[in-house]
Formats: structure tokens, C-alpha cells, sequence
């Protein structure tokens, strides 16, 4: 394993030394510094509780030394997250950093080497799977419990290396995934992987993400000395003037420690934008699994009504946001309000 790892590091040398002979197109490097602040009571089983809702603080650091090579480094500081009576732990994230089953302070940390239609990424990166509940980046999601089960129960960020090839129409991409496995404790040394295909397109009023995904397990719950669950993702967009309708559809309900949950799950969004500074949204999960042990409402479902307002003339960067949201598993109804603002830095 060692010497995979030396021989990845030289190449990743090789084509960075290649790249900053190229061409400086592109040649650019900026930071941001992304706080997020919610105010989030509960209302449930005769009971009100106040929480801080998806309260966070990120940093995102991306640059590019060429046309052939860019990074990304996306960094998790704070998480003020409860739900439901479970005491949020700031620091939570800063242990078990060497685990692959927990997300960590380091979301996201990959460079993509470029050339022609090819794109190799290498590094800590989110797995090609899911559909496009994953594409909006985690500061920007309104609230965790108004995803599915999917987003919540899966650490989706994983080391690894994609390979991706756009067609020239640039309508189609196609990429495969290797990455470490959600159900190991430590990366490589587990000796468990993750195998990812996945297409997405943007073909005029419909842009498809569907995937497929193997992911090894230890087999404790089979016996098997090694295991995998099959994950299957549609991801459905579609864009008709100032409207986006997503649906997203999976064969998984959830992910367990060791073990994917059988049963399938439904993500659905209607987005409405009447102008540049407004976006109301309509959003929904239902979820049934096959194993009634894990779930105390089966099937379960959230819905919720999602307003946000952009107040900057010509800049999305500040963001007003409010939803309401009613859990059918936990029958508890919650309100949320708060502010995005993304403060980004060029360096050159």
C-alpha cells in the first residue's frame, strides 16, 4: 500500500509540473469563509425545544495553477446541529479523524487534473453517488432533517480517485469511483472499498444523475468474511423557465453502522424563482425500509416550505433563509430562520 501511495504522489508531482509549464490560463487562487447562523425551535409531543438549527462556520479554498490542474479544500470549524433532545458536540468532528465512518473537520480535500474531456481527481472527495440533493454544498442546505435518510445516515466524503470523461458536446459525463468504504474505521487499512459509476447530463429542460454504487463491508451481520451492498441512485432534474423539479429515487432506506437498511427512498423538490433575489421551494422525503427494527414510523416522511431572499443587489453572497418542516417518524413540527453570508478572499 505504501508504494501505491508513493507511486500516486510522484505521478500527482509529475502532472503538477507539467501543468504550471502550460499555459496560465486559469491561474487563480481564492478563500472563503462561510458562517451560517439559525434559530430553530421544536414543537413535539407536548414539548418545546431550541436548538441552533444547521448553524456552522466553513472555509472553502480552491484554486487553479493552469488549465490542467486545480485544487479544493473545504474545511467543517463548527457544527451547531441537535435534534431532538441529542446534545450537539462542537468538537465532535475533530475526533476520530482517521475514521471513515464519521465525517470529519476535513469535508473535502482533492486537486483534478485536466486534459482534454478527462478530468482524474485524487483525494478526499464525495462519493459519485446520490442524486441532486448532493449537488448544493452543505452550508447552503437548509436543514437536515427536512433531507432524506440517504443524505443523513451516509458519510459520503471518502478518499479515493475518480476518473471522468465529458463527451464534446459537453451534454454527458461519465465517471468511475474508487474510494474507501463508508463501513471501515480507518483509511486503506480496512482493506474496504467503494466502487461508484455514474452518468450525469444537461440535456436543455432535463439534467440526469443516476449512479450505482458497490460498497464492501466487514459481513458482520452475514458471517461473510466480506460483504457488499448494491446502491442505487436516480437523480432527476427538471429546469422549465423559473421552475426546477427535482425527484430522486434510491434502492437504499438508510445507512446503519455496518450495513446498509433494504427499502427504497424518494427525495422530491419544487423550486420557484420570480426574480434574482427570491427562491420559495416546496420539499419532501418518504421512506420505507423492509427491516421495521430500525425505524419507530414506518413508512416515514418530512415535508416542509423553504422562502429565501438574496438582499445584495448583483451578489447571492448574503443569504436570508426560513422553512417550516413536519417529521411524520419523531411527529414533531419545527420552524427555522437565520443567515448565510459567504465571505470570499482572491489571493491572486
Amino acid at each position: 500500500m505504501k508504494k501505491y501511495l508513493l507511486s500516486i504522489a510522484a505521478l500527482l508531482l509529475g502532472l503538477l509540473a507539467h501543468s504550471q509549464e502550460a499555459d496560465d490560463l486559469g491561474n487563480y487562487a481564492e478563500v472563503s469563509v462561510i458562517a451560517r447562523l439559525d434559530l430553530n425551535p421544536f414543537f413535539y409531543k407536548d414539548a418545546t425545544e431550541f436548538t441552533l438549527g444547521n448553524s456552522s462556520i466553513y472555509t472553502h479554498f480552491t484554486g487553479s495553477a493552469s488549465e490542467h490542474f486545480s485544487w479544493t479544500l473545504v474545511n467543517h470549524w463548527f457544527n451547531g446541529y441537535s435534534f431532538l433532545g441529542q446534545d450537539a458536540d462542537p468538537w465532535e468532528m475533530f475526533r476520530g479523524i482517521g475514521s471513515t465512518a464519521a465525517t470529519n473537520f476535513i469535508d473535502m480535500a482533492y486537486v483534478d487534473l485536466m486534459f482534454g474531456g478527462w478530468t482524474f481527481t485524487l483525494g478526499k472527495q464525495c462519493m459519485a453517488t446520490g442524486g441532486h440533493e448532493y449537488d448544493d454544498w452543505d452550508w447552503d442546505v437548509y436543514y437536515p432533517n427536512l433531507n432524506s435518510s440517504l443524505w443523513e445516515s451516509l458519510s459520503c466524503y471518502q478518499w479515493g480517485g475518480k476518473v471522468a470523461w465529458t463527451t464534446p458536446s459537453e451534454l454527458s459525463t461519465f465517471a468511475l469511483q474508487m474510494t474507501t468504504s463508508p463501513f471501515g474505521e480507518r483509511p486503506f487499512s480496512s482493506g474496504l472499498w467503494t466502487w461508484s459509476a455514474q452518468w450525469t447530463g444537461e440535456y436543455g429542460w432535463f439534467a440526469p444523475t443516476w449512479s450505482v454504487t458497490a460498497l464492501t463491508r466487514n459481513g458482520a451481520t452475514t458471517g461473510a468474511p466480506r460483504a457488499c451492498d448494491w446502491l442505487v441512485s436516480l437523480g432527476n432534474q427538471f429546469l422549465l423557465d423559473q421552475w426546477t423539479i427535482e425527484l430522486d429515487w434510491s434502492n437504499c432506506a438508510g445507512f446503519m453502522k455496518d450495513h446498509t437498511m433494504a427499502g427504497h427512498s424518494i427525495h422530491g423538490k419544487v423550486n420557484f424563482a420570480p426574480s434574482e433575489r427570491w427562491n420559495v421551494a416546496l420539499q419532501g422525503n418518504f421512506c420505507k425500509s423492509t427491516l421495521d427494527e430500525y425505524f419507530d414510523v414506518n413508512p416515514w416522511w418530512n415535508a416542509g416550505a423553504i422562502a429565501e431572499f438574496f438582499p445584495l443587489k448583483d451578489s447571492d453572497a448574503l443569504r436570508l433563509h426560513a422553512c417550516a418542516v413536519y417529521d411524520s417518524c419523531y411527529g414533531a413540527f419545527e420552524l427555522l430562520v437565520g443567515a448565510r453570508y459567504n465571505l470570499t478572499f482572491k489571493l491572486w
